[in-house]
């Protein structure tokens, strides 16, 4: 197992899958909300024209249905072959078809979106999964042995089918197998996988389609008007410069439409001289042929799309490639996928692994010193660190930062992120990808204010999405950026950055060096209100840092270490608290009184609930804090539950609990409920604390909690 499989991960949406039909209903249960689940269709459509594999279709169809829907292995296929031979086009040809036979829903998944430095990321696939699924973000598992526990209970006994495109080994497939005999996954991959043992019992290896496949796959293609005035001669030489890759018949098939008044023989004649060109990649002459027909903005957008962080570009990142408007950008990115160089899905546009390749050697022909390509990535970089930083700012407000807000990028227009909270955080999850890649490229390009700036922004997004190991890469590759920049303040915020995920991944020892050298750092700062209040949020993270440490302590029983670093938790937060009074900065100083009161609690001290009711009372008169006095008010419930004051605990347990159910968050939801069936049992009523725990246990099941331990 890699370490990437244990780190923690949030909700993941995924972005490349068109989601057909998800519907949640919503019921009232104690005047409460619960989520009923329906089965998710969660396919890619499949292409509008498919030619032969009708042997390796029939051979899935016939597979033996199993009996019941006991627990066990599911059927598996494996379908494997070059890059563009048509594996997933088969897989979503067959899921459509076999889609009533499943259903408990039909999934999809890329493992290549999760892919880093060729690990995948499994932790961060099962959450995406169980999220179609079912499972909202608060109530997913905090580790992959919990995840995948979670995603094996969530799938027992179900007929589902799932579509696993581009493993690489046996290894990736295995957690992602539902718990049913009942089920069937369809699983991609350019080489056998010989890792996966005998689960798969039916192996498929695609050849390239023949020739007169090839053949009438393009007619489909042309249409069969201009298909009929073809002389067998040209017919053969289109099809046999696809070479048997239905990619390449497409790419072909979009050229010759696009240019209806070049004759196919006329066509046959260039893809024919561009083939003998390239050698032995016959493909390529189609790529060429589409590349020469571009128009001056496609074909320069077509060589630079590669310096767009993340798996796709849009509209907005395509203008920014380009340093022009929208209208240039979506006149540019029609021509490109009219040619067939580009796809468009799940809200963005993306380009098959050979048109990759193409379009870099394309790139470094017509741009040998990199300088258009250089320029390129300047501007999407300049445009995302805007646009990211405009999004926090709606998200969190104003707050600490290190790197200023940049000016709008020229000709380019900013996005519509919208006026409130919800909708900024929609903006910077569908484009999470880039913006996490963009730190690394802001980095690797030498830019590394950028750097710093996009990874400040990344921060909120983080604690509400906390995907671990992109926001460890992000954030290491900004302590680079400051480090290689030598600006202060930089060095000290991004090493906090960085400290939290590998906290909350059990990488103790990295988080603290992290911190021993932010405070280090921030020794060197000045006497004005901003140094000071840097000083005061590296204190605040060692604080935090021990707090965790204590807290894993207890859980593994180690009550020693666990007081030890409690206190060393509470004299941070005293410590950052005193800074904050001495500038004048309320909100900071409340925060760190509810810090300490978290310190305490976690300790067992007695003055706990004196700190929550301090910390509630100052957050009360603070226009736009209701999140956070709310929290302080529920750890002032359970502080005064503790310590058996539970008539005072009462009205604290029972606010918290109408807050939790008016956000709809289901997740506090229980756990308040779950505190409140303890007070009525030592007050004496029984009935309220079997109602109370019984619809804790409903939100559980009905939100795909982690299964209790058998």
């Amino acid at each position: 197992m890699t370490e990437q499989t244990r780190n923690v991960v949030g909700d993941h949406a995924r972005v490349d899958t068109v989601v057909q039909a998800q519907h949640v209903s919503t019921v009232n249960i104690h005047q409460a909300a619960a989520v009923v689940h329906a089965p998710a269709f969660e396919l890619p459509p499949e292409r509008a024209h498919f030619v032969d594999r009708t042997e390796e279709q029939a051979r899935i169809a016939e597979l033996p249905e199993p009996d019941g829907t006991n627990q066990g292995t599911p059927q598996v296929v494996t379908i494997s072959g070059l890059g563009g031979i048509g594996k997933t086009a088969l897989c979503l040809r067959v899921g459509h078809r076999l889609a009533e036979r499943h259903p408990d829903g039909a999934h999809y998944v890329d493992l290549d979106e999760y892919r880093r430095d060729g690990a995948v990321d499994l932790a961060a696939v099962l959450a995406d999964l169980l999220s179609g699924l079912g499972v909202e973000r608060a109530w997913l598992a905090t580790d992959f042995r919990s995840l995948a526990r979670q995603y094996w209970a969530r799938t027992r006994g179900g007929r589902r089918l799932l579509v696993i495109d581009n493993a690489r080994t046996g290894a990736e497939v295995q957690p992602l197998l539902p718990a049913s005999v009942a089920s069937l996954v369809l699983v991609t991959s350019h080489g056998p996988l010989y890792d996966l043992g005998d689960t798969a019992p039916l192996e498929l290896a695609l050849a390239p389609l023949s020739t007169d496949h090839t053949a009438e796959l393009l007619r489909l293609l042309f249409g069969d008007k201009r298909w009929a005035a073809a002389d067998p001669a040209t017919v053969h030489t289109l099809a046999t410069a696809c070479a048997g890759l239905p990619k390449a018949a497409e790419v072909a098939g979009e050229l010759a439409r696009r240019v209806p008044h070049r004759t196919l023989a006329a066509l046959a004649e260039r893809l024919t001289a561009e083939l003998h060109q390239q050698g032995s990649r016959p493909v390529e002459a189609v790529w060429d042929a589409a590349y020469a027909e571009l128009g001056d903005d496609a074909a320069q957008l077509y060589r630079t799309l590669a310096e767009c962080p993340g798996p796709f570009a849009t509209e907005y990142t395509a203008a920014a490639l380009l340093g022009q408007g929208l209208a240039a950008a979506e006149d540019a990115l029609a021509e490109l996928v009219a040619a067939g160089l580009l796809d468009y899905r799940a809200g963005g546009y993306r380009r098959h692994a050979l048109v990759r390749g193409h379009a870099d050697r394309r790139a470094r022909q017509a741009d040998p010193d990199g300088t258009e390509r250089a320029d390129a990535r300047r501007r999407v970089l300049h445009w995302l660190r805007r646009q990211s930083a405009r999004a926090d700012l709606v998200m969190a407000g104003a707050r600490l930062t290190v790197e200023a807000e940049v000016p709008p990028l020229p000709g380019v227009p900013d996005a519509d992120l919208g006026t409130v909270k919800s909708q900024a955080l929609h903006w910077m999850e569908a484009n999470r990808q880039a913006l996490y890649g963009a730190v690394a490229l802001a980095h690797d390009s030498g830019r590394d204010q950028d750097a710093v700036a996009l990874a400040e922004s990344l921060w909120t997004h983080f604690l509400d999405h906390p995907r671990h190991a992109d926001a460890i890469e992000a954030f290491a590759a900004a302590v680079a950026a400051a480090d290689r920049a030598d600006r202060l303040p930089a060095r000290i915020r991004t090493r906090c950055l960085l400290a939290r995920p590998l906290w909350e991944t059990a990488r103790f020892e990295e988080a603290a060096t992290a911190l021993d050298r932010a405070r280090a750092l921030a020794d060197l700062l000045g006497d004005a209100s901003a140094d000071r209040r840097l000083a005061a949020s590296a204190i605040d993270f060692h604080g935090q840092l021990a707090l965790a440490e204590g807290q894993w302590a207890t859980e593994h029983r180690d009550a020693d270490t666990a007081r030890a670093h409690f206190a060393t938790a509470r004299a941070d937060f005293d410590a950052a608290r005193a800074i904050h009074q001495e500038i004048g900065n309320a909100y900071g100083a409340a925060l760190q009184t509810y810090q300490c009161a978290k310190a305490a609690a976690a300790a067992d001290q007695p003055d706990a609930a004196d700190l929550f009711a301090r910390a509630y009372q100052a957050f009360t008169g603070m226009p736009g804090r209701q999140r956070i006095s709310a929290r302080a008010r529920f750890g002032l419930g359970q502080a005064l539950l503790r310590a058996g004051q539970f008539l005072d605990a009462e009205p604290h347990l029972t606010a918290a609990l109408a807050d939790a159910e008016a956000r709809r968050s289901t997740f506090d939801e229980a756990r308040i409920r779950t505190d409140l069936a303890t007070l009525a049992e030592r007050t004496g009523h029984p009935q309220d604390a079997a109602r109370h725990r019984a619809r804790a246990a409903e939100l559980r099941a009905a939100h795909g909690g982690v299964p209790d331990s058998e």
